[in-house]
């Protein structure tokens, strides 16, 4: 079993979790609250803002010019076309797309960022590209699942996110995701068994931690909301 196959196989019961969360079942019944799914578009811009700054360093982290290339052309390819999906949110919303940019980083997003970024300053290739292509993978998992439920119409609110993770570039054969697992195969073959095991859980942690940006969107939890628990509540579960 190669090392992303244990990747894989680690994270399938938070892929399970995911898919049941209230958010998804939510977009498959297309009773999606527009409340949650603004949240959850101003939110994921400002981690697609942070998956801008990991993905400018998996080319600065990179020793030779095809794979320095390969995470170049997938940052431009990010930055052409992630406004563009959210955008084509937006529309299913109340507000404007000019209201949704630069919105407030909410608790759960911040975390997540700090989660992608930290490997930034001291880790390697290995480190900083494995947890990011966990969300990617996820994603993936997501729209085909969602996509095989034959429920998500054109009419649904989140069928433009639904058709743009399945988009060939990112889910095909041949697509980035594909060839991100097999650079982290790659780098694998060099790190110990202790350095993998460190590197699986920071992948795993990410896609517990995409369950919990759903669930974050599904309330829309914010610091307001975080004060207030600390402040005025019995010390019950927040989340």
């Amino acid at each position: 079993m190669s090392f992303s196959q244990e990747l894989i196989q680690a994270a399938q019961p938070y892929l399970k979790a995911n898919m049941a969360h209230p958010f998804i079942q939510a977009v498959i019944n297309d009773r999606l609250d527009s409340k949650a799914l603004n949240y959850y578009i101003q939110q994921d811009l400002r981690y697609a803002d942070a998956e801008t700054v990991v993905q400018a360093n998996l080319v600065a982290k990179s020793t030779t010019i095809e794979d320095q290339r390969m995470f170049a052309d997938q940052l431009s390819t990010h930055l052409g076309t992630v406004n563009e999906l959210f955008k084509s949110l937006t529309e299913n919303t109340s507000d404007s797309w000019t209201d949704q940019r630069y919105q407030p980083i909410q608790p759960v997003t911040f975390i997540y960022r700090s989660h992608i970024l930290s490997p930034i300053a001291q880790g390697s290739l290995l480190d900083l590209l494995t947890p990011f292509e966990a969300g990617n993978w996820l994603y993936i998992e997501l729209g085909k699942y969602l996509a095989d439920t034959k429920k998500v119409k054109p009419d649904n609110a989140f069928y433009s996110w639904v058709k743009a993770v399945q988009d060939p570039h990112l889910a095909g054969q041949d697509g980035i995701s594909n060839r991100f697992l097999k650079v982290i195969d790659r780098e694998a073959a060099n790190a110990s068994p202790e350095h993998l095991e460190q590197v699986k859980q920071q992948f795993v942690r990410s896609i517990l931690l995409e369950w919990y940006f759903w669930d974050a969107a599904y309330k829309q939890l914010t610091w307001d909301n975080w004060g207030h628990h600390v402040l005025n509540s019995d010390g019950g579960d927040l989340l």
